[in-house]
């Protein structure tokens, strides 16, 4: 059966979040000109399990396109060789993707601007961050770390970014190639998670075992890929703030599949055709470090969608409660559209401890990685 493309234009639905307004169209070009051109650059990065070495990116201005790039940067750059914490609980953040922007603005000016909704959102006042050479944040535990400067590093093998290129880029493309995204992908991702939310007989210490979600995955593959109807991603209740961010989540995480892919099949032995299982047998060996990535990637793409972590009294208020009642409340944060709040969003290892449930999404999601690239290459 002929898989034809679909192709929508998910990032028109975004809304302010405080007052529902949609973003001017400028801000919407910007952003498909930053995604198109972010990941053609990117599409031979990836780093395997182990590898010390990062990306380092050097955005040359800070106009309205340049900062998209950025953000694009931040949603997209998250690698399999990230190491939260090392092999003694120390918290090390080894292998961050580092984004460097060279801006002449004054420091609180050119944060302000950062910290805007149509770009980095809440990212800056949790990463690690640098500007003009007073570090902060530290300790973050996020795979993305940002640096502001006035001059171009030295370094020439630095990934250097600079507006004429990505108009260039822009220029030579079909204009339906950069303003509007092949969403199947995304489809595919979103109802992973639909099935996933029904695989509740998992033991946590166990997590990443592919063998426990062969029936899933078997019902995925066999079922829910086959289905004919429903491939767009835009549906009429898009018209709400949240559903549209959480739509276009599916979109983001993605946009990941490719360089993960990359990382994986780097694994593969050379001149051999791989039999499923074997090949299986490869992603179920990175499933870990797929998962931690991952969830890596979401937090960095909630705090840029406006998203903030829990504080201090509302953990609090959270850990008080149970089953029903907990859930509700979880909700209530999330669905905040001024002010959304998220469990979640914290380091892999707190994770584990804080909502265990949660980690069955990631492990199930990238073991189906291969099925959905598969589906989504048949033409």
């Amino acid at each position: 059966m002929k898989n034809e493309i679909v192709r929508e234009r998910p990032f028109e639905y975004l809304r302010r979040r405080d007052t529902n307004e949609s973003f001017p169209e400028e801000t919407v070009r910007n952003w498909y000109m930053a995604r198109a051109y972010v990941l053609d650059k990117l599409k031979e990065v990836s780093f395997v399990p182990g590898e010390s070495n990062h990306l380092h990116a050097v955005v040359e201005g800070d106009s309205p396109l340049l900062l998209a790039v950025v953000r694009q940067l931040a949603l997209s750059a998250h690698y399999l060789n990230f190491v939260e914490y090392d092999a003694i609980g120390r918290l090390v953040c080894a292998n961050r993707t580092v984004i460097t922007l060279v801006s002449h603005k004054e420091a609180d000016v050119i944060l302000r601007e950062l910290e805007q909704e149509e770009n980095l959102g809440n990212l800056p006042k949790y990463a690690k961050r640098t500007v003009f050479g007073k570090v902060e944040n530290k300790d973050s535990y996020l795979d993305i770390e940002l640096e502001i400067v006035r001059q171009l590093p030295a370094d020439a093998g630095l990934l250097r970014i600079t507006e004429e290129e990505i108009r260039a880029f822009v220029q030579a493309k079909e204009p339906d190639a950069v303003f509007s995204i092949d969403t199947r992908k995304a489809v595919y991702a979103s109802r992973v998670y639909h099935l996933g939310a029904v695989i509740d007989n998992l033991p946590y210490e166990d997590i990443h075992c592919a063998g426990r979600y062969n029936r899933a995955l078997l019902t995925f593959q066999y079922k829910v890929l086959q289905e004919k109807n429903g491939l767009q991603l835009v549906t009429p209740q898009w018209n709400d703030a949240m559903t549209a961010k959480n739509g276009l989540s599916n979109v983001i995480c993605t946009d990941c599949f490719e360089s993960r892919e990359l990382a994986v099949k780097q694994q593969y032995p050379t001149g051999k055709k791989l039999s499923d299982p074997a090949r299986n047998a490869i992603w179920e060996k990175n499933n870990q470090a797929l998962s931690l990535s991952e969830h890596s990637r979401w937090v960095v793409e909630k705090l840029i969608m406006g998203f903030s972590p829990l504080t201090s009294q509302e953990r609090t208020k959270y850990g008080s409660l149970f089953g029903k009642r907990r859930a509700a409340y979880s909700k209530q944060l999330k669905n905040n559209a001024a002010h959304p709040a998220h469990i979640d969003i914290c380091s892999y290892r707190d994770l584990c401890r804080i909502d265990p449930d949660s980690l069955k999404y990631d492990s199930f999601l990238m073991l189906a990685i291969p099925l959905i690239l598969d589906k989504t290459r048949k033409q």
